[in-house]
């Protein structure tokens, strides 16, 4: 299991949302190429980089910023918001992406993506967002009908999508710990899951490694490590 430091970006500045809110963010000081190298210098072994404004217009409007990072670390990159068709995809793989999330497109339009579906096998990551064991689209401001069990299964054997990330939207940016249950029954499914959501420090990184769960490869962590709570040297030597 890694420990994937999360840059999210709202208005080209370094940001954290509190359950998804757009008007409940705290902004930080540094920029987020400055806080992509500075998880990097501690020993981050992947970025999770989101395009918040993307998210919620649904276009791509970080590329200069999210280029820049990629161009500027040396160790992979995971990115996602904003994406909604093959040319983005390409655009993100061409300028040096290791890996592409994939949301709100993957349950309102998926065929606008399938070609990369098929070309990036492995390269491809859904985003899994719940509030109350409902997936959350377009920004968290929407429902999709599909439970997400079955979509997950569906991802899986119609798709060969094989890692999700699953963010548990009550948990995310509330510092109250991972929901250990929910990530233990989607890594039942057959698939490669990274946790998201909760981590307050290296207790709940600790927690999440005593599941002993192969499935479980990586967790994202953000409000915890921008306000010091949890120290990334430390915690990565825990695992």
């Amino acid at each position: 299991m890694i420990i994937i430091p999360a840059v999210d970006i709202l208005g080209s500045k370094c940001v954290r949302l509190t359950m998804g809110d757009y008007d409940i963010k705290k902004e930080y000081e540094l920029s987020p190429l400055e806080a992509a190298l500075n998880w990097q210098n501690l020993g981050a072994k992947r970025l999770h980089l989101v395009d918040l404004d993307g998210a919620r217009s649904g276009t791509p409007d970080n590329l200069n910023i999210i280029n820049d990072i990629i161009k500027s670390v040396k160790i992979p990159v995971e990115v996602g918001g904003g994406i909604r068709n093959d040319k983005t995809i390409e655009y993100y793989f061409n300028a040096g992406a290791s890996y592409i999330i994939l949301g709100s497109i993957l349950f309102k339009n998926i065929s606008s993506v399938e070609a990369s579906l098929l070309n990036y096998k492995g390269k491809i990551i859904a985003g899994i967002d719940l509030y109350d064991e409902k997936i959350a689209i377009s920004g968290w401001r929407e429902f999709s009908a599909t439970h997400f069990e079955e979509a997950v299964k569906n991802l899986k054997e119609r798709y060969g999508i094989q890692t999700f990330i699953v963010t548990d939207i009550k948990k995310d940016g509330m510092l109250g710990g991972v929901n250990l249950e929910l990530m233990s029954r989607l890594a039942k499914l057959g698939v490669n899951i990274i946790a998201s959501g909760g981590v307050s420090g290296s207790e709940d990184i600790l927690k999440l490694k005593e599941l002993n769960i192969p499935a479980i490869e990586g967790v994202i962590v953000g409000k915890a490590l921008y306000d010091g709570r949890l120290d990334l040297k430390a915690a990565n030597n825990l695992l």
